[in-house]
């Protein structure tokens, strides 16, 4: 039998370099209190840079040594922990990088979770918003990363109809660990980790309640989004076949944008079809359609039940809506928790989440009349 050692294997060698660098830590190997730069590092050990950043970020995460944006690594003190080398700011664990495309609507609730989450496990933050723009989300990430990021929750703009693997070789060739948010592939391929809403059942959810009141002829009216409306959609297919309903027979229709006559019209379909309930995707087309209807004389929900989704302006509308609301916070803070798991244990299971929304029942919902 050979004697020769025995290649590390994958997820070793950065193990063996904390353990190295562990070592010089504590023979006082580098008397300034800074380490190497971490291509220096990467060129003393002969191993990669993703190698050297890995096992540093385990020192992080054991308070051992700390980073400083733009300075370098520094080894904590005794009496100091994470302070700088003269006295400066601490500088808490891990650098997570945070990218969304909007700090509005959706979004703040998720992001205020993040950052609870991340401060509870003594991490900093960098936040950008990209505007559903994948040009400046590409700018967002590389100005992250090049500040010091040491892993990113990301809400990616993937491309529809682009090879996946493509765009899973992308996020893998940033380095870094990253978690997905609210984003997933959704193939068998889909190896990273991601915190998603179940909007398919959302959807399921909302169809069954309606059904539960007594409604046969639910219609679904539908805002374009290129990472939502397809599955709340296919949830809604669901239910309405799982509740013994067909559902080529439900009244359908789907716009970018809608304006109150295109609610108007809508309205004129789901009477001719002799709707009583619809399920509107997202809020502020629900409300319209409430306010086509309520111009009409019709009573909502004497007349006509509505079910809107996301939660956010619900509950402003005239007649305050019944809505499916996303767990929002649960998302954010499920995500910012498995990051910094990655970041503290780099071989750890990969986590794939999808929390379910729930729904929200106020008064535009009622029994067929």
């Amino acid at each position: 039998m050979s004697t020769a050692p025995r290649p590390a294997a994958r997820g070793e060698k950065f193990r063996r370099l904390a353990e190295e660098l562990r070592r010089g830590v504590a023979e006082l190997r580098w008397p300034d209190g800074r380490l190497p730069t971490e291509q220096q590092l990467a060129k003393e050990q002969g191993v990669s840079l993703n190698t050297v950043r890995r096992a540093v970020d385990l020192l992080v995460a054991d308070g051992l040594v700390y980073r400083r944006q733009g300075s370098g690594t520094y080894i904590a003190e005794d009496t100091e922990q994470s302070a700088g080398p003269a006295g400066g700011e601490p500088v808490p664990g891990p650098v997570v990088g945070i990218c969304v495309p909007s700090m509005t609507y959706y979004y703040p609730r998720i992001i205020a979770a993040i950052e609870a989450e991340l401060t509870r496990g003594g991490a900093q933050m960098m936040i950008r918003s990209t505007g559903y723009d994948a040009g400046q989300e590409r700018s967002a990430i590389e100005g992250m990363l090049a500040a010091g990021a040491t892993g990113l929750l990301l809400v990616p703009e993937l491309e529809p109809g682009a090879d996946p693997m493509l765009q899973h070789d992308a996020i893998q060739a940033l380095g870094v660990p990253v978690v997905m948010v609210e984003r997933r592939f959704a193939t068998s391929a889909d190896h990273h980790e991601f915190v998603c809403s179940n909007h398919s059942a959302g959807a399921y959810v909302a169809v069954r309640h309606l059904v539960s009141l007594g409604h046969r002829k639910i219609g679904y009216l539908q805002r374009h989004s290129p990472f939502t409306a397809d599955a709340v959609a296919a949830g809604f297919r669901t239910a309405l076949a799982d509740s013994g309903l067909d559902p080529a027979g439900a009244p359908y229709a789907g716009r970018a944008r809608w304006d109150m006559p295109d609610a108007d019209a809508f309205l004129d379909e789901l009477l001719a079809a002799g709707a009583t309930a619809v399920v509107c995707f997202a809020d502020r087309e629900a409300a319209l359609l409430v306010s086509a209807a309520r111009r009409r004389g019709l009573s909502v929900p004497g007349d006509l039940s509505l079910v809107g989704y996301d939660d956010e302006v619900a509950e402003l509308s005239e007649v305050p809506l019944t809505a499916v609301s996303p767990a929002k916070a649960e998302v954010g803070r499920l995500a910012a928790g498995t990051l910094l798991r990655r970041i503290a244990d780099p071989s750890a299971p990969v986590v794939q989440q999808l929390v379910v929304p729930r729904l929200v029942v106020r008064d535009s919902t009622g029994p067929v009349g």
